[in-house]
């Protein structure tokens, strides 16, 4: 999970593309020691890339992160944004939900709420998450199941999403940006995500801030082909303008106060 110094600095640098060690210090009213460790940790992660004398942003990663990794960081961006895209969904409302770790949050939000609704999923942890509430009626598609992340993926996935319609289809993706559009890592991951954005009349995107401008390997879709973006606080009016601009729209989930 970056913290917030972290975060300004990918920020700076994905607008500047190139920053000195003395410029980020001075920037951000810390040590050059602190930048550096900052900037190992950020690399760590591939966000970027350290270089003499300071770093450069680094959005395009051709491997996906450790499914562990993911799961473990920005619990309240997650959580936040599950919390608001619960709020978008109505009674009786039928929805397709990827695998993903935010969108295991949204099923647990969806779990404990008091609607009823029709769900399809490629994820057997949602599916088994969900079918806790007996007021959802959940159909789990087939296919291979990756043990990377325990999704199905595969033709049998595929040829099982053709099955349904959906009022909206929610999609938990590797990185997102105005230029490149939506991607993800896996090539079998990035068929089921095109299946589920084809059965959705509403396409919506649950990213934390984090995930914008970062560019996966392959692309799902265009960013005009999705609807609405659910992000996290930490996204920035001068941000979300881009987006406006295509024709989508941004919702920055309010912040959590953590429970310790």
């Amino acid at each position: 999970m970056f913290n917030q110094r972290q975060t300004e600095i990918l920020r700076f640098l994905s607008e500047v593309k190139f920053a000195r060690l003395d410029q980020l210090s001075a920037r951000l009213g810390v040590s050059a020691e602190t930048i550096r460790r900052d900037l190992k940790e950020l690399e760590q992660e591939s966000a970027v890339k350290r270089v003499r004398g300071g770093a450069i942003f680094s959005g395009l990663r051709a491997n996906e992160r450790e499914f562990v990794k993911k799961a473990n960081s920005n619990h309240l961006e997650k959580s936040a944004i599950a919390a608001e895209a619960l709020k978008h969904l109505h009674d009786g409302e039928a929805i397709a939900l990827n695998n993903g770790v935010t969108s295991m949050a949204l099923a647990h939000a969806i779990e404990k709420s008091d609607l009823s609704l029709n769900i399809v999923t490629n994820s057997p942890p949602i599916a088994i998450t969900l079918s806790q509430n007996d007021r959802h009626r959940v159909f789990l598609t087939g296919g291979y199941l990756r043990k990377h992340n325990k999704s199905l993926i595969g033709s049998v996935c595929g040829s099982s999403l053709e099955n349904f319609r959906v009022d909206k289809t929610f999609l938990s993706v590797d990185g997102l940006s105005v230029q490149d559009g939506i991607t993800e890592y896996n090539t079998e991951e990035a068929a089921v995500l095109r299946g589920m954005l084809r059965i959705g009349r509403e396409k919506i995107i649950l990213a934390e801030f984090g995930k914008f401008r970062e560019v996966a390997f392959h692309r799902i879709c265009t960013a005009g082909e999705i609807d609405c973006i659910i992000t996290d606080w930490n996204i920035t009016a001068q941000e979300v303008a881009p987006w406006q601009e295509a024709g989508v729209q941004v919702i920055a989930a309010p912040q959590l106060v953590p429970d310790f």
